[in-house]
């Protein structure tokens, strides 16, 4: 799978750029109540920290603020290989979101390996 594009810096605001069906696939966390995006991230959080970052995709012209709790942490070392970040849970606020991702994701395989599972 090509990279994704993100920034991750302390002086900027973290953007994930998810630039087609393949990567909206490997980060959506459809087993999350409400929906979830993983970030690659390699800022320390902890489970139910608040996490901000903007989200961009195919799906959308105008990048999204998404702002919600961590619940899923993949730290560095960790004994998988996937890649270091956090699953970052959709707020009723998303709940558009999560529904036009879920639509466009309708149909994708579902055994194909993603960033969290």
């Amino acid at each position: 799978m090509a990279e994704t594009g993100f920034s991750d810096g302390e002086e900027s605001v973290l953007t994930l750029h998810l630039k087609n069906e393949t990567e909206l696939y490997a980060h959506y966390m459809s087993f999350v109540q409400g929906g979830a995006i993983f970030v690659p991230t390699k800022t320390s959080r902890e489970l139910g920290d608040n996490f901000f970052f903007v989200l961009s995709t195919y799906l959308q012209v105008d990048p999204i603020p998404i702002s919600g709790a961590v619940v899923w942490i993949t730290q560095m070392g960790s004994s998988s290989s996937k890649k270091e970040g956090v699953g970052v849970q959709f707020t009723g606020e998303q709940a558009a979101l999560k529904m036009q991702i879920e639509q466009a994701l309708t149909g994708t395989a579902n055994y194909h390996p993603t960033l969290t599972i």
